[in-house]
């Protein structure tokens, strides 16, 4: 028999899975509004704390959008067209959104990273791309152990500029939760962690402008991967 651990889901977990799954099941599409607080709270049986707590969670997420006076929504998706909109979608374009902020942020690590990283570091950078981005078996366990959000971060690290590691840091952290794995095909995924050696070998040669532009090319392409097959 096949038991699986047991979790200790919280409160304002368990609104979040509810919201999904009427999302999933058509009872919410993006621009609809939610019911008020109070209403929200009878129906729940939670407190306003709890409630506040998983909006707070959908907002940061960009999955929920609140307007002054106005209330609570389900983020409207601009720009896309979809007949009927699931959970796994709205985390997919929240994603994007996540992706262009990693371009703006995370060209300028690489290319930082290139400038200042120790020698030390870049000697640990070498050993792990040849560790796990050579060869291509290891990336099972290399995905399934978020390696890919410590490849970012290392980088981030060797920047050297606290700012931008919170930064990075924070945007993973949103990467982790909006279930990119889920959302990109297996594939697609092990094409883009091969692209990261591209990245080692520009950051090891000290080559700021390739460093840059490899990092450019491999968010373009992680972009381009959350949106395939859906309209725009």
């Amino acid at each position: 028999m096949d038991f699986q651990k047991v979790k200790n889901v919280r409160l304002y977990e368990s609104i979040i899975e509810q919201i999904k799954t009427m999302v999933d099941k058509g009872e919410m599409q993006p621009g609809d509004k939610f019911p008020s607080e109070r209403e929200l709270m009878e129906k729940l049986g939670v407190s306003r704390a709890v409630l506040r707590e998983a909006f707070r969670v959908l907002e940061s997420r960009g999955l929920v959008e609140s307007k002054p006076g106005g209330g609570r929504y389900l983020r409207r998706v601009e720009g896309f067209q979809l007949q009927q909109s699931t959970s796994m979608d709205l985390e997919r374009f929240a994603l994007v959104d996540v992706v262009e902020a990693r371009e703006i942020v995370e060209v300028k690590v690489a290319r930082l990273a290139a400038e200042r990283a120790t020698d030390q570091e870049l000697e640990n950078l070498l050993a792990f791309d040849e560790e796990f981005h050579g060869n291509r078996s290891n990336l099972a366990d290399y995905r399934e152990k978020d390696r890919d959000l410590a490849f970012h971060m290392a980088l981030a690290e060797m920047a050297h500029n606290f700012m931008l590691r919170e930064m990075v840091s924070f945007m993973l952290a949103l990467t982790r939760d909006l279930r990119e794995k889920a959302i990109l095909d297996y594939d697609d995924w092990i094409m883009l962690c091969e692209q990261h050696s591209d990245i080692v070998r520009a950051i090891v040669e000290r080559n700021a402008d390739d460093a840059a532009q490899k990092m450019s090319l491999h968010l373009e392409k992680l972009r381009r991967d959350i949106l395939k097959g859906k309209i725009q």
